[in-house]
């Protein structure tokens, strides 16, 4: 059952003590050090947080597959590449054939010690056994370049069948879906929506990644990293979160009712408008997380 003491406030991290504090909401109440005394909750930080950072998932450095992805589809030679065959074997070909050219005058103008008009001299000299050879390998060499983007995009499709194969067979343990989810949230896909209730996802990495309305509910994501990931309005209602990284991530009204958050690190999490009743908060790190119209609420 939740405490009787409720309060509301924004994290702020202080460098000075390193303590996070919470303002009470029924009232002005004296935060400080001593406020402790009349039933303020706060909690020593083990290392000072970033506070240069706003609350909620940072820029990434790099982009990610998918972002990459939806850029070039813009394009008209990609567009054309993802549809036909016959063009990537096409332009494959020309580029081995290009190379080839490149590399035969090369050594015909050094033997000939780069003499005026090497280049153009002796030009039959590249049709020959060795090069037609040469020029099946190197074109096979540069469609498997080519078609990079294909495996990829079948590489993500199977990992999805995965995912979906373990939801229906109700599979609460899986190592090939845990692996299926790191694939798809490091390339960048949205994971919204997906029922995961009761699952086993401990040490599941997926920072940056993009969790919308996942349900989650019952599961166990012991020593997770979410770090800078978007798990809006997600439902983390009993959900064992202990030794997991949400640094940073975006829990804009995600319901995190009955979750176990010891020693979490929430540190300049966005936790605006999340449901945090009947939470376990030993040892959780909230330095810089922003806590606008949220309930805290901590187990008995």
């Amino acid at each position: 059952m939740p405490r009787g003491n409720r309060w509301r406030g924004k994290a702020m991290a202080t460098e000075r003590t390193g303590v996070a504090s919470f303002s009470r909401a029924a009232g002005p109440g004296a935060a400080g050090p001593g406020a402790s005394q009349h039933g303020l909750h706060t909690r020593r930080a083990p290392m000072p947080s970033s506070s240069s950072a706003p609350p909620g998932p940072r820029p990434q450095r790099h982009r990610r597959w998918a972002q990459i992805q939806r850029e070039q589809q813009r394009q008209p030679i990609y567009r054309l590449l993802d549809r036909s065959f016959s063009f990537r074997l096409l332009l494959a070909a020309g580029s081995a054939f290009t190379l080839l050219v490149g590399v035969n005058r090369w050594e015909h103008c050094r033997q000939h010690n780069f003499s005026s008009g090497c280049l153009l001299r002796d030009g039959g000299g590249i049709v020959s056994v060795g090069n037609v050879e040469s020029l099946s390998i190197v074109t096979a060499a540069f469609l498997f370049l080519l078609e990079g983007r294909k495996r990829r995009q079948r590489e993500n499709l199977e990992a999805m069948e995965v995912i979906v194969a373990c939801q229906q067979a109700g599979a609460k343990v899986s190592y090939a879906r845990n692996s299926a989810l790191e694939l798809l949230s490091d390339s960048g896909l949205w994971l919204d929506g997906l029922d995961l209730n009761h699952a086993n996802l401990d040490e599941l990495q997926a920072s940056g990644g993009r969790w919308r309305e996942v349900n989650l509910s019952g599961s166990s994501l012991r020593n997770a990293w979410f770090q800078d990931a978007d798990l809006r309005e997600a439902n983390l209602s009993g959900t064992d979160l202990s030794h997991a990284c949400f640094r940073h991530a975006d829990l804009r009204g995600a319901n995190l009712q009955g979750a176990n958050l010891s020693h979490t690190d929430l540190r300049g999490a966005d936790l605006s408008g999340a449901c945090t009743e009947a939470v376990q908060l030993t040892g959780t790190q909230l330095e810089g997380a922003a806590l606008d119209g949220t309930t805290l609420a901590e187990d008995a």
